[in-house]
């Protein structure tokens, strides 16, 4: 496992020569035509640009006006440096920001990710924001083996530090908080569901930690899974011998990325899915499976929650509708929280369509999510290449308009890796 060392920063004030010494780089942010508020944005750092000299200080210049940003720089395939835009920045609005180095002490990450015995646990100070479960959570007592298995997000935590997720209810046992196997897969003349274990037609399971990451700006891990079929399928009964022999059909690499910002925190979920056969697979359509899927906590339901995607749609009207974002919200012990999920304009099938549980739902109403690429038309994968589905997730307290929904939605698609104009000294 590879561990990224990210060099971070803090608001510190800077010394008289850190203000006078020429800056490495000078970077402006380019004017969009809507209002924009706190995002973040990440900027390959050119090859000529030191990042080894020293602690880096990002400095926003307005005038006479010079305010001192945390930033974070990682180094991985590309140096890269990040960090949030704070405040508002108004339509037709540049910023200009100023990179220097100077020595000094490398404070303690504001946001970090850490690994225990069974989960990777992503947190800000002592507020744990999600666990990544990466060791096999066993079925419940009283149902089959197959049921258990690990490559999920639980808990997702709201700000007030209740779970805003469930894993493994009682009426759907294969729900597990945040995740997303493929339902119906056809390669090879085999027919396998990733998301139904109790079929034993296949399952995902973590394979490797490949790197994290903690600094003043975000956490990130990626990860490795496998989607892995049975063949023959699994017994289902008890008593029956096991001939099945497990094939894996997709790798897949997952990076979670959480923005450090004032309003809640952001959550970036990258897919990769590569198909790893000599010959294509077909990713058929369903009405579910694949995307982003989200069972939501169990104390929501249709007396206490909503639901309102980019085109006004509602729990009533909105199942097999597309969006671009889609806002999930509703009481939690007293505290109004919610969920924008928000989709990149490049996934395929853009904009996606959604499963949405009614509101009559298992009777009370529980809330189940999904943005699904697949559900009106199959997607195939051809042998050995990789795709990508990136969304975010907007985890915040309190009410949320449409226009703001909208604003942070163009943010997103936006604002992340641009090439801004920069000026190297």
């Amino acid at each position: 496992m590879k561990f990224i060392y990210s060099v971070f920063v803090f608001f510190l004030l800077m010394s008289c020569g850190a203000q006078e010494k020429n800056p490495d780089l000078i970077w402006i942010i380019p004017a969009s035509d809507f209002e924009r508020q706190d995002f973040p944005i990440s900027i390959i750092v050119p090859e000529d640009v030191n990042i080894d000299k020293g602690v880096p200080i990002l400095v926003e210049v307005e005038g006479d006006r010079r305010v001192e940003i945390p930033c974070q720089i990682s180094v991985g395939e590309e140096k890269k440096l990040s960090w949030v835009v704070p405040g508002i920045t108004k339509a037709n609005q540049e910023r200009q920001f100023e990179l220097r180095f100077k020595k000094g002490k490398i404070e303690i990450p504001s946001i970090s990710v850490e690994q225990n015995d069974t989960t990777l646990l992503i947190s800000k100070g002592e507020q744990a924001i999600l666990h990544y479960r990466y060791s096999e959570l066993p079925a419940p007592a009283g149902q089959s083996e197959l049921f258990g298995r690990s490559g999920f997000i639980h808990p997702l935590y709201a700000l007030s530090g209740e779970s805003l997720t469930w894993a493994q209810p009682a009426d759907h046992v294969h729900h597990v908080g945040l995740w997303n196997p493929w339902t119906r897969v056809t390669w090879k003349g085999n027919h396998t569901d990733f998301w139904n274990l109790g079929a034993g037609l296949g399952t995902v399971g973590f394979k490797e930690v490949l790197s994290m990451e903690s600094g003043a700006v975000y956490a990130e891990f990626r990860v490795t899974q496998d989607h892995i079929a049975f063949v023959p399928p699994k017994p289902v009964k008890d008593g029956e011998a096991d001939r099945s022999k497990e094939v894996i059909v997709i790798e897949e690499e997952w990076i979670i990325r959480v923005w450090n910002i004032n309003d809640g925190y952001l959550l970036d979920f990258t897919s990769l899915i590569r198909n790893v056969l000599d010959e294509s697979i077909s990713l058929d359509a369903y009405r579910y499976g694949g995307g982003l899927g989200y069972r939501a906590t169990s104390k929501w339901n249709k007396n206490n929650s909503t639901v309102l995607s980019s085109e006004g749609k509602t729990r009533i009207d909105g199942d097999a509708t597309r969006a671009k974002w889609c806002w999930i919200s509703g009481d939690l012990e007293g505290t109004y929280t919610g969920l924008l999920f928000m989709s990149d304009s490049n996934n395929y099938d853009f904009p996606q369509p959604m499963r949405i549980w009614p509101d009559d739902s298992n009777d009370i109403g529980h809330q189940f999510f999904e943005f699904t690429p697949i559900r009106e038309k199959a997607w195939i994968l051809d042998a050995g290449e990789t795709y990508s589905q990136k969304y975010r997730i907007w985890v915040k307290e309190g009410q949320l308009s449409e226009d703001k929904a909208e604003q942070q939605w163009l943010q997103y698609i936006g604002a992340m890796d641009q090439k801004n104009s920069y000026l190297s000294q």
